[in-house]
């Protein structure tokens, strides 16, 4: 492939074939895949000393296991005798090693080969002879992965991202929901989709009413972004003005009610019968929306959220961060969603998609393993009529990006600037040794 053909060029347009060939998928894999930091799994999900996850990428299989009480370690997932993936999915090992399931060599948490039936029959091997390593690292309750040995630190590659989410605690959240789908589009059509409001009057035309579309805020941030009603920014309660409707127009009782309801269940039914008590009970000096924030601030510190450092309006404001390369959600103060998107083997024309619901842990409860829950066709499951139409328009996107008849992508250079800036970055680790 002419890498220059596929590259961003002076006039910003980002050619098609980044989204639909497997030359340049392939290419990814080579440059951007190998050497990015990527979040493999929770740490809630290898809790105890012997657990472990699989973590798909393309062909290759990273086994993330829990060595020690405060130790992670990660491995390419293969025996070192004839290459069979040692393990696949999550579970636990048992009597603390990893025993190969074809001729049972077993290797210890740590990784180091420890028994070969029959040794004596094999070339005498270096004492040292283990799992070869993967780089690994844990912020914010994520065990992320590199395959990168040069990698560079974590804290470092996510910058400026720990200082701007340390007041959320995202270590604190545990998952409460897993669930997985195969989405018939490129990996970046996936990410995108969730990197911009511009779609909202296109696609979700009947949440207009009850959300401010044009009013949100994006920003790069270092090889990362974020948008949303950013910290600086005020909240109101009001309708897209695309609808044209003036003051007076439009009821905040039933726009905060909608806001509330279209966020799928989770804010608390003690949230909502706080809407339900303001709404029946008006009170001249206070406007609904500083009443609703007062309020849920209450509520979130009653159950031991960590409020202190959160304005009012962010409160009541999702800050949508994007990791690059393939992570990016909502984050609320104690309630966050993570969609991980990752190629699905090596189709340039599908992903896997995960969506993890996390939700700040209340004192006494009994610490649950989320169910994964894996859907292998999207349309298996109903996902809520916002998340089906966003699904639905991705197959649309990826058949439409192969079409002879379309150029190169131009998008708004102000609602759709976190997606340039992902390209850009993807270019960076494109040209890296060119």
């Amino acid at each position: 492939m002419d890498l220059d053909s596929v590259l961003i060029g002076e006039d910003s347009v980002i050619p098609r074939a980044r989204y639909t060939s497997a030359e340049f998928a392939a290419l990814e894999f080579e440059r951007l895949w190998s050497r990015v930091w990527q979040v493999a799994c929770r740490e809630e999900e290898i809790a105890e000393v012997g657990e472990f996850c699989e973590y798909l990428l393309g062909d290759q299989s990273i086994l993330v296991v829990r060595s020690g009480p405060d130790t992670v370690r990660a491995f390419h997932n293969t025996c070192l005798h004839r290459g069979t993936r040692l393990a696949d999915g999550a579970g636990r090992f048992h009597d603390s090693c990893i025993r190969c399931r074809y001729h049972a060599w077993r290797y210890d948490l740590d990784g180091k080969l420890v028994e070969v039936v029959d040794r004596d029959e094999f070339e005498p091997m270096p004492p040292d002879t283990g799992l070869k390593p993967v780089q690994v690292d844990r912020w914010g309750g994520f065990v992320w992965v590199s395959l990168d040995p040069g990698a560079p630190p974590l804290v470092e590659y996510l910058d400026p991202l720990p200082a701007l989410l340390a007041p959320y605690q995202l270590h604190r959240l545990r998952m409460r929901t897993y669930l997985s789908t195969v989405l018939p589009a490129n990996w970046k059509v996936a990410v995108d989709a969730f990197n911009e409001g511009y779609h909202v009057q296109g696609t979700h035309p009947q949440i207009l009413p009850w959300t401010d579309d044009v009013s949100l805020d994006y920003e790069p941030l270092g090889i990362h972004s974020h948008y949303g009603r950013l910290p600086n920014a005020r909240r109101e309660l009001r309708p897209s003005p695309r609808l044209g409707l003036s003051e007076g127009e439009y009821d905040e009782g039933e726009i905060l009610e909608s806001f509330i309801r279209g966020l799928g269940g989770l804010f608390y039914k003690d949230e909502r019968a706080l809407v339900e008590e303001i709404r029946a009970t008006p009170q001249d000096g206070a406007t609904m929306l500083s009443r609703y924030q007062k309020g849920r601030r209450a509520l979130l510190a009653a159950r031991g959220v960590a409020v202190e450092d959160f304005a009012d309006d962010q409160l009541t404001s999702a800050n949508d961060v994007y990791f690059f390369p393939n992570m990016v959600g909502p984050i609320y103060p104690g309630i966050a969603i993570v969609f991980r998107v990752r190629p699905n083997g090596i189709d340039p024309d599908s992903c896997i998609k995960d969506t993890w619901f996390l939700e700040w842990p209340q004192e006494g409860d009994v610490p649950k393993r989320a169910q994964r829950r894996f859907f292998s066709d999207w349309t298996e499951r109903d996902w809520g009529e916002i998340t089906n139409q966003d699904y639905a328009n991705m197959e649309h996107v990826q058949m439409g990006m192969k079409s002879r008849g379309g150029a190169g992508l131009r998008l708004n250079r102000r609602q759709e600037v976190n997606i340039m800036h992902m390209h850009r970055v993807i270019d960076r680790y494109l040209t890296a040794d060119t």
